[in-house]
Formats: structure tokens, sequence, C-alpha cells
């Protein structure tokens, strides 16, 4: 009588991790379950496969060096998850290797483009001291970086811990971008900005204490996974406890800066981080389950070299903003910005061109890791001051006509003629009068109060055949419209020159490019020698097109840097001095493109051409 009910088959589920909805297609929609996150998780690759191969090939374990067998045979032992994994001493873990960067790694070193782009913003070279603490505060900013990056290829794993961790470093990252602008070396005792430098100061300090201590504590956790294996305990030991008592020494730093600042300290900061650098590459070497071998530190140093390009990029836009206010761009503005793109281009080529050190030697990639750090200061202060010159280009180009003017009203350059009387020097004051109003207009609606240009004209005028007072009032005049044309591009001179007198103004601005002009070719010319030496020990056998590569690098490197002896105090007894001609030419940033384009041309003519003869004595066609 009653028919028993049913329920409708339902469709098998093929996946826990997706929900088909409505009348949509398995292959056109899926909702996926959030990733399940353990508390905390291993850093071992499957210890069975490892055991398995272990207990299998004795003798390939237990007599072999710890580097032997990959250098000898160059191949994995066994394959897990579709990675390659080598066992070498049953007594050392198999750790998991990542070969490339995950997405929370790649998002951490977000954080060190934004602490580069804001220091770099706030702190402008312009003298000694201030190239000082660029170095300083960046060297400290990359080592950090560094040492997470160091944990992450070898130790890193998804979990509630790691995450937790990753995030208390963003927060030390956030605590950079905050001391950063304060930053600076080389003030008075009592000035307020050497308060706000030793608060900076201490605040870093404490920074710096709490990434070390994040870092032993992640160290801690692998310790806790890792203490089965009688050879893994004293590395992972070495590196708790060296970052232990970095955090500490740097705790102590706190308390020296409370009152003054004295180089000790400073280079207390600096020889801790060496010595954190220097152990954790030492123990990285001897042990070979700790060292670089198959991680993803070549993508992660790749990586953050095209975050510095990247600031170098940024740089530049700000530039093209400063330089296009007034809509006039000339060729020899044109031809430095084209320039800026090509010297960053020519960086990127050299270095990404080169071969990966994922076969070399384990010391040779301790090396080629370390020179990074130096690498990356040339390629910073290199992208620096050329967007330094493509300003200083627009601001040559803009005040000609007043230095046109200034050069006819003294044909000797000396400044010492006598001056004009009656309708010549009526003359004088209408030409200098025009030719300053015309810089005016090109910065018509400027933020900056233009110059009084009435009070210097009617100096000139009131000189009454007085050659000092006569030339007192040009000067005057036209410092006065050089720099109110350098505030308008962006252009400040150094803070001892900045007190408001015009002359002293103008001497700072050029004092200002002639330490650029210095600073610049040196790092133009040592970041070809750094990309020589790099591309020499990221790579074992050489073809002879190689070697000589090489030591057109070098020598091309070495040329760029002796450029900057153009600056020493035996070349500038006059005006007519190398230094001072070559900085008004437009051939400052092309000299470095044509370098590098014959260091990229070259390059490519030697290697080709050996490989070509090599290919043809072995009988394989080249074009394979």
């Amino acid at each position: 009588m009653f028919k028993k009910f049913q329920f409708p088959r339902l469709k098998p589920v093929t996946s826990i991790h997706h929900v088909l909805v409505g009348d949509e297609d398995e292959t056109t929609f899926t909702i996926t379950h959030p990733k399940h996150l353990a508390l905390f998780a291993s850093p071992l690759v499957d210890e069975r496969a490892a055991a398995r191969y272990a207990h299998a090939h004795p003798e390939s374990v237990t007599k072999q060096p710890h580097h032997a067998v990959h250098e000898a045979h160059g191949h994995a032992d066994f394959t897990h998850e579709g990675k390659e994994y080598e066992v070498q001493d049953p007594e050392e873990p198999v750790l998991k290797r990542a070969h490339e960067a995950s997405t929370i790694q790649l998002f951490y070193d977000l954080f060190f483009v934004a602490n580069l782009t804001t220091f770099t913003s706030a702190h402008e070279i312009d003298d000694v001291n201030t190239l000082k603490s660029y170095i300083g505060f960046f060297g400290i900013l990359w080592f950090t970086w560094f040492q997470v990056a160091l944990f992450d290829v070898r130790f890193s794993n998804d979990s509630a811990f790691e995450r937790l961790c990753k995030a208390l470093q963003f927060g030390v990252m956030t605590g950079f971008a905050i001391v950063g602008p304060n930053y600076k070396t080389g003030w008075e005792d009592g000035s307020p900005e050497g308060a706000s430098a030793l608060q900076a100061f201490q605040t870093l300090s404490l920074i710096l204490m709490a990434s070390r201590l994040i870092l032993a504590c992640q160290y801690g956790a692998c310790y806790w996974w890792l203490s089965g294996y009688r050879k893994a305990r004293l590395p992972i030991l070495a590196h708790i406890g060296t970052l232990f008592i970095a955090a500490m020494i740097y705790l102590g730093l706190f308390f020296s800066f409370g009152s003054a600042v004295s180089d000790s300290g400073l280079i207390a900061w600096y020889v801790t981080i060496g010595f954190e650098a220097a152990v954790t590459m030492l123990v990285s070497a001897r042990t070979y389950f700790m060292s670089l071998r198959r991680t993803a530190i070549v993508e992660r140093l790749g990586l953050l070299t095209l975050i510095i390009l990247g600031e170098g990029i940024i740089g530049l836009c700000a530039s093209v903003g400063k330089i296009g206010g007034d809509g006039i761009f000339t060729s020899d503005v044109i031809g430095m910005v084209i320039s800026s793109v090509c010297i960053i281009y020519f960086i990127w080529m050299l270095y990404f061109d080169q071969e990966e050190t994922n076969h070399v030697g384990t010391i040779r990639q301790q090396f080629w890791t370390l020179l990074h750090f130096p690498f990356h200061i040339c390629v910073l202060l290199t992208v620096e001051g050329l967007n330094r010159f493509s300003v200083w280009v627009k601001l040559i180009d803009t005040v000609t006509p007043l230095e046109t003017v200034l050069s006819n009203l003294s044909p000797s350059g000396l400044f010492n003629e006598a001056a004009p009387t009656g309708e010549n020097l009526t003359q004088t004051v209408e030409l200098l009068n025009e030719t300053v109003a015309g810089l005016l207009e090109k910065f018509e609606g400027s933020q900056f109060n233009p110059p009084n240009i009435t009070y210097y004209l009617e100096t000139m005028e009131q000189s009454n055949g007085s050659s000092s007072d006569y030339w007192y009032g040009v000067f005057e005049l036209t410092s006065a419209g050089f720099t109110w044309v350098s505030d308008n591009l962006g252009i400040e001179p150094p803070e001892a020159s900045n007190t408001g007198d015009p002359l002293l103004a103008l001497v700072g601005i050029f004092d200002l490019f002639q330490t650029v002009f210095i600073y610049f070719f040196i790092a133009a010319g040592l970041c070809l020698i750094f990309l020589a030496v790099l591309f020499w020990v990221g790579k074992r056998r050489k073809l002879r097109g190689e070697i000589l590569s090489i030591g057109v690098r070098l020598l091309i490197g070495l040329g760029l840097c002796l450029l900057s002896l153009m600056d020493l105090p035996v070349y500038q007894a006059n005006d007519n001095s190398p230094i001072n001609t070559y900085l008004y030419t437009p051939w400052l940033l092309p000299t470095v493109v044509i370098s590098y384009a014959i260091v990229v041309l070259v390059d490519n003519l030697l290697i080709n051409y050996v490989r070509a003869v090599v290919f043809k004595k072995k009988g394989i066609d080249h074009a394979v």
C-alpha cells in the first residue's frame, strides 16, 4: 500500500576540496576549502624514504664525504613528492627543500622594498656623513633580511607557528621603517637631530634584539624536530646560541646610546652583524644538511637584486616628475633619462645572464652569496647617482641663459674687470633682469618664494664704478636665481650650506654634485668588478671566452672607478679643471652606458665565438 521512499542517488564527490554549485560544470566552478594548517610542521622530508635508501645503500652514506656524492655524480639519491634529495649520512636529517620562494617569503620581501624606498626618500646622499649613514642603515637592513632568508630557504614550513613568527618579522620590518628617517650619523652633540638620532639608535637596538630572538625561537622549534639526529644537534644549537648572544649585545647597546653616540657603539653594531653572518655561513659550509645546496637562495638573492633595481626605477620616475614640471624636455635631458634606463637594463642583463650557482661547491656558494651585499650597495649607489645626475642636467639646461650672460660680462672668467658705468651699466642691469625673469616664468606658480631681483639690481646700479660692489650684486643675483631653480627641481644643498645665503647655497650645490660624481663612478665601476667576481665564483668550469669576458669587466670597471680621480684637489686649480668641465657636459651618464654596452657586446661575441669553436671540434651543430 505504501511505497518505500528512497532518497535520490547523489553524484559522488570526487574531492572534499571542492563543492559543485547548481548546474555549473565541475571544470568551470569550484569552491576551495581553506588550507589545513598544522600548529607545528616538521622540516624533515619523509623519513621512511630516506631510511629505505640508507638501508639499501649503506656504502654511499657512510664512506663518502658530505659533498662528494653530489659533486662526483651530480644526481639525487631519491625522489619524494617530485623533488630530489640526497642521503649523505644516516646521522644527519634530510630536510625538505623548496626550489622556489613561497608567497609569504615574497610578502616579506615587500617590506624590504618599503623600507628601502622610505629610507632613500628621506636620506639624500650629499656628503660623506650621509653616505656613511646610507650604507650603515642598508647594511643593518640587508643582514636582517639575510638572516631571515637563510632560515626560510632551509627550514621554513607552512604552519601556524611559522606564520606567527613571520608576522612578528613583519613587525620588525615595520620598526625599521619607523626609525629609518631619523637614522643619521655625523651630527653635532646637543643638536635636535642628534636627540632624534639617539632615540632612533636605541629603538633600532631593541628591534634588532627582537628580530634575533624570534629567529632563535624558530631554530629552537627546528631543534625539537631534529634533536633525534646526533649530528644535527650542535649546528642548530650554534645558531641558537649565536642569535641569543647577538640579541643580548643589542640589548646592551640600547643602554650605551643613552646620552651620546660614539663610534665604538656603531662599530659594535656592525661587528655583531658580521659575527652573526660569519657563524651562520661557517656552520652552513661545514654541515651538509644545513648547506644552501638545492635551496631557493639563488632565487631569493635574484629577487632582492630586482627589488634594488626597482628602487632605481622608482627614483628615476620621481626624477622625471621633477624635471618635467615645466613641460620642457631638451635633447640633453631626454638623453639622460634614456641613459638611466639603459644603465639599469644593462645591470639586469649582466647579472641575470650569468650561470646559476646550483652546481658549484659549498664554499663557492657561501662566498657567492655574501658577495651580494657589497654588490647590492654598489647597485643602489649607482641608481641613486644616475637619478641625481638626471636632475643635474635639467638644472644646467635651465640656467644656461644666465650662465651665458655671466660669461659675456666677464670673458676672462676672472670676474675682476672694471664695473660698467652709465649706459653700459643700464644695459647690463636690463639684460640680467630679463634673463632672471625668464627663469622665474619657467616655474610659474612655484611654492618657493622668488628671489628679490629688485634688491640685487639696485645694488649693481648703486655701485658707482666700484668693481667689488658691482660683482657682488652680479653674484648675488645669479646665485639667487640658480638656487631658486634648484629648489624647484628638488635639489637641496647640504645642511651646512643651507643658511639662506645664496652664494653659500650655490657652493653647497656644487659640492653636492661633486660628491655624487665621486660615489657614482666608483659604484658604477665596482658593479662591473663584482659582476666579474660573481661570474668567476658562480661557474666552476669556464671557457676561454668567458675568462676573457671576466677580464674585460674588470678592466672597464677599474676605468670607471678611476674617473672619480678627476675630483682630486690637484685637478681643481681653476674653473677649467676636468671635474668642472665634465660636470657641465651631457656625457656623464652616456659614459657609463657606453662602457656597459661594450661589456655586454664583448660578453656575447667572446662566448659565442668560443662555443662555436668547441662545438665545431666536437662535431656538434652550433645552431642546436
